[in-house]
């Protein structure tokens, strides 16, 4: 999704005798396969450690009054840190505003935003001067903030692969942390607008949006 990533290889060229390490948090088997190819590794050793986070909880809960249930979230939270991810700008926009003028403190986070408010606004969350942050998954890539103690799906994520990035910016102190996930059933209609193409991943969030729907829980 970076065109200069691309250009990594040049390093194999240029220091052949290097030994070259490419980390990531997420990949698919595809993916892995194909950082393999495009850094030009001949002998290359893959190490995929465990997915399983013990300090995180999950919770998928049936929509029935959007604000509601995302306010209560956030009494929940009170001065913890946290991510509400939408699915559109829009959204982003209209959640935030809306929870501070009922007395929150968020802050809108998109690509749609100028890059120096953006940047503005992850500071702010960083230093703690906002609690959470509203955004779209423009945001996350690079963050690293320890205590962010829980993630809320305001709309379900666009794949599996993209869930996992998402909730893995929870917790990363070790201490317990909450992924939650709002459901309705439109949401597929979300899902099938973001979708191009008879893809797995979008599938299988729709048969876990199925599930969920079907009979929300708390699971470890």
């Amino acid at each position: 999704f970076r065109p200069e990533y691309l250009s990594l290889k040049k390093l194999r060229k240029h220091f052949p005798g290097v030994a070259l390490h490419a980390y990531t948090a997420t990949a698919t088997e595809q993916v892995r396969a194909d950082i393999i190819k495009q850094l030009g590794l001949k002998k290359s050793r893959m190490i995929v450690g465990s997915f399983d986070r013990p300090n995180l909880f999950f919770r998928a809960e049936r929509m029935d009054d959007r604000m509601a249930q995302v306010r209560e979230v956030l009494r929940r939270h009170k001065r913890e840190s946290g991510i509400i991810y939408c699915t559109s700008r829009k959204a982003v926009d209209e959640l935030s505003e809306l929870l501070n003028k009922q007395g929150f403190r968020t802050l809108p986070y998109h690509a749609g935003m100028d890059a120096e408010e953006r940047s503005q606004n992850q500071e702010a969350f960083i230093q703690e001067s906002c609690d959470t942050i509203v955004a779209t998954v423009a945001f996350g890539m690079g963050i690293d903030k320890s205590n962010i103690r829980y993630v809320y799906h305001f709309n379900p994520p666009k794949s599996l692969e993209a869930y996992a990035q998402e909730i893995g910016r929870a917790g990363r102190d070790g201490e317990d942390a909450i992924c939650e996930m709002l459901l309705a059933p439109e949401d597929r209609i979300v899902l099938e607008n973001f979708s191009y193409g008879d893809t797995p991943s979008r599938h299988s969030v729709g048969r876990l949006i199925d599930f969920l729907i079907g009979q929300p829980k708390s699971f470890h």
